[in-house]
């Protein structure tokens, strides 16, 4: 993972962004084990065998991207994208399967980034974000989240990403709360030109107004003893 302290050097004309190869596939997963201290889940190579469900997915109901430099012979970074576990698991969701499932269409998480140490702040990472944001743009999906360290925060903030603790999406049954266990972050960055991010008056935290087409946020929203007021 890029480090917030050094900028990356434009290199977009020497990095190259390619649905992952089946000939890549121990390199992959061994990127990706750089991202957890607890080793990947036996999910993730599993996934990996599957044909894609629908797009932008290349893996069974994933998104999965290499990069390369140049002159490099296996993949120097690694993305891992997919369904958000909170659009089905949120205790909002398991209540409405309506919502679950427009939700589930329209959120992609990034589960993991990362770079080979040696070819880091190349602009590796940030490469990879964007081709997998532009895939997901293309075809339905609205919004994009991720979890992240708290070092990190200013990278994603400079591709457009809004970081906090918690982060509170509008949704028709109400206020979706996503808080991630100290000192973890929750970062969410709109797909679609009809999602907003608001700073609300007495909110835990960044505010999603949008997602769900017709819920947005007047100007005179607050909220109160954890309620919203519209």
């Amino acid at each position: 993972m890029p480090r917030t302290a050094h900028a990356p050097r434009p290199l977009t004309n020497r990095i190259n962004v390619e649905p992952l190869d089946h000939a890549d596939h121990a390199a992959y997963l061994a990127l990706l084990d750089l991202t957890t201290d607890q080793g990947l889940p036996a999910e993730v190579a599993q996934i990996l065998s599957h044909a894609p469900l629908q797009p932008p997915f290349t893996h069974g109901p994933a998104l999965c991207m290499t990069a390369r430099t140049r002159r490099a012979t296996t993949p120097t970074g690694a993305v891992f994208a997919a369904v958000p576990e909170w659009a089905y698991g949120h205790p909002m969701s398991r209540a409405n399967s309506q919502l679950s499932g427009f939700l589930a269409a329209t959120n992609i998480s990034i589960y993991g980034l990362a770079v080979a140490p040696e070819h880091r702040h190349q602009g590796i990472a940030r490469a990879l974000l964007t081709k997998t944001e532009t895939l997901a743009r293309s075809t339905r999906y609205r919004l994009a989240t991720l979890i992240h360290k708290p070092e990190l925060a200013g990278f994603y903030q400079r591709l457009g990403y809004t970081s906090a603790h918690h982060i509170v999406i509008l949704t028709p049954d109400g206020a979706m709360g996503l808080t991630q266990p100290h000192p973890l972050m929750t970062a969410v960055k709109p797909l679609h030109p009809g999602i907003r991010v608001h700073t609300v008056p007495g909110a835990p935290g960044p505010v999603v107004a949008g997602l769900v087409p017709g819920y947005d946020l007047p100007p005179t929203a607050r909220f109160h003893n954890g309620r919203l007021f519209t």
